[in-house]
């Protein structure tokens, strides 16, 4: 609405309106670009669960209709296969439900080198994976979390390595940085922002038909920022894609002087 130069009472209710008007305007506008954004993240989710359940859905109606003629272990196998992505894809989206629910998780002290460690011995790989970590490398992080990010992003790299992952642990300037690198093709410059994207598919060679479900590096970016760090995609140094995740560096004497005084006030 016009705003009179009288400088009384009824200019300013007007400038007071106006600016009160473009909060509601900014509101609804912000509200609108949250409803589409979900309304998308739903719609890609929806195609996610449906290609295995198509898929899972025709194995056992073909078996069905002509059992005799049915290669009955391959199609348990390829069933299996199928449940196995639908397992995965609920659980990365209930994992990323958790994220955006915003709630804080318990978090201690952790070695991100021994944690790395951990996880790569723990998940079976395609190709070896290699694990140089200094020691001594203290994050203050909720353990779950963490580990789904690291795990996430050994999942990425086997997936796309040719014949090798590295996983690196540094302290750094008061950061902790871990590196997953592996030697396949690459994120071109244009895309590196873009795969951190929800369900996002990437052209040529790494894309997510090797079994990907397009959330795991979304998640992991997430776990990262509520950490207050930061997951990165770089060059490797002979090739291939290095993950860059870095996390604040903790001050172990501190957190155990506070664990301690928090013990004593109990």
């Amino acid at each position: 609405m016009p705003v009179p130069d009288t400088g009384d009472e009824i200019a300013g209710l007007a400038t007071t309106v106006n600016a009160t008007l473009d909060r509601l305007e900014g509101a609804v506008e912000r509200l609108e670009g949250t409803v589409a954004q979900q309304r998308r993240f739903t719609s890609d989710a929806s195609h996610e669960l449906r290609t295995p359940l198509t898929g899972l859905r025709t194995r056992l109606e073909l078996a069905l209709d002509d059992p005799a003629d049915t290669d009955l272990l391959r199609t348990l196998r390829d069933a299996l296969r199928d449940a196995d992505r639908l397992h995965q894809i609920v659980d990365d989206l209930l994992a990323l439900a958790r994220l955006d629910a915003g709630v804080e998780p318990d978090r201690t002290l952790l070695d991100l080198g021994a944690l790395a460690r951990a996880e790569s011995r723990r998940r079976q790989a395609r190709v070896p994976v290699v694990v140089d970590a200094d020691p001594d490398v203290p994050v203050l992080g909720n353990r779950l979390q963490l580990a789904r990010a690291v795990v996430n992003l050994l999942a990425n790299a086997d997936r796309h390595a040719s014949g090798k992952v590295l996983v690196t642990v540094r302290a750094r300037g008061g950061k902790a940085v871990l590196t997953v690198t592996d030697d396949g093709p690459g994120v071109p410059p244009g895309e590196r922002d873009r795969i951190f994207d929800r369900f996002t598919r990437l052209d040529a060679a790494r894309s997510r038909d090797a079994g990907g479900s397009g959330l795991g590096l979304p998640i992991a970016r997430e776990i990262a920022n509520r950490h207050g760090g930061t997951l990165v995609v770089e060059d490797a140094p002979d090739g291939g894609a290095a993950f860059v995740l870095t996390l604040p560096l903790a001050d172990q004497t501190a957190h155990e002087q506070d664990a301690g005084r928090r013990w004593a006030r109990a």
